[in-house]
């Protein structure tokens, strides 16, 4: 939804996305404007069922008041729960207080102060990372647990096997027959469909344990503000060079690297893409709009 950094551009809005994971839509923080990037992809406010925000500077939250706002209007029902830092529960609750706004659906606020789990379900959880920044700053990893097992469809009807045992077979389980024939999973199921992971790394200068932090993750975002001509530039705002993130992503291997969170100084990307196809083959820059699926 925006892949620009503190200062919007023409063509780039603050930072925001959205990932959707088995049917649940993810909004990964919220820049000013993230409401009306989703009325332009004709993304449903409803169907977001969990907001994650790294940290409070205004290019990654501002928008979050708003979206909220016309939830409210638009007679949510469905519940929101909201992962963040402390102090911006209480940002809203100020917000809330002078506007004399009643939420009325069931909103949860869960605080991120540490690396822990945040969510999980039976498909999928989402852990929180520290980040190096200049104020305290979370990323975010959202893996895929294992997937099912895949039935053979054609072997199971001709053993002629009970409705009620697919979910067993998904599951690893063997079948044998009234006759007392015993036959192994994997003559009645394809292996599982693969599971991926993705992780969200918000504004930080990368420190060596962040490597450990990411193994055998398959799909990384990271921020990358400068070239590296403006490194001391980044260093001193706690930024990270394109060059860095695809070092980052050599130590690490991921089987995609999108960056994004540009700075306004770079009216299109070309010297970006230019620095990070140099270090990185399989490199992506992210656009507002973009979708990228795996």
């Amino acid at each position: 939804m925006g892949c620009g950094a503190a200062l919007p551009a023409s063509k780039r809005n603050p930072t925001a996305q959205i990932l959707e994971s088995n049917g649940r839509f993810f909004l990964i923080d919220c820049g000013e404007g993230t409401q009306s990037r989703l009325r332009e992809n004709k993304l449903s406010f409803e169907k977001i069922t969990d907001i994650f925000i790294s940290h409070m500077h205004g290019d990654h939250y501002l928008g979050l008041p708003g979206l909220i706002s016309s939830m409210q209007l638009l007679g949510r029902k469905k519940r929101l729960n909201l992962y963040g830092p402390p102090d911006l529960w209480e940002v809203l609750k100020l917000q809330f207080r002078v506007s004399k706004t009643t939420i009325t659906f069931d909103f949860i606020f869960h605080p991120v102060e540490s690396e822990m789990l945040l969510f999980e379900d039976k498909k999928i959880t989402v852990s929180s990372i520290k980040l190096n920044h200049r104020i305290t700053c979370f990323g975010f990893i959202f893996k895929e647990k294992p997937k099912s097992r895949r039935i053979n469809g054609p072997v199971v009807k001709d053993l002629k096997v009970p409705h009620y045992l697919m979910e067993g077979l998904r599951n690893g389980d063997d079948f044998e027959t009234s006759e007392g024939d015993l036959y192994a999973n994997d003559c009645l199921t394809f292996s599982p469909k693969k599971s991926y992971s993705y992780a969200f790394c918000s504004d930080n200068r990368i420190k060596d344990s962040l490597i450990e932090k990411l193994e055998g993750v398959s799909h990384i975002y990271h921020e990358a503000t400068f070239l590296d001509s403006e490194k001391e530039r980044a260093k001193n705002t706690y930024h990270t060079t394109v060059k860095e993130a695809c070092e980052l992503a050599q130590k690490v291997n991921p089987e995609l690297l999108i960056l994004g969170h540009f700075s306004a100084r770079y009216e299109d990307l070309k010297a970006l893409t230019t620095e990070a196809t140099a270090h990185f083959d399989n490199v992506v820059m992210a656009e507002d709009g973009k979708v990228i699926n795996f």
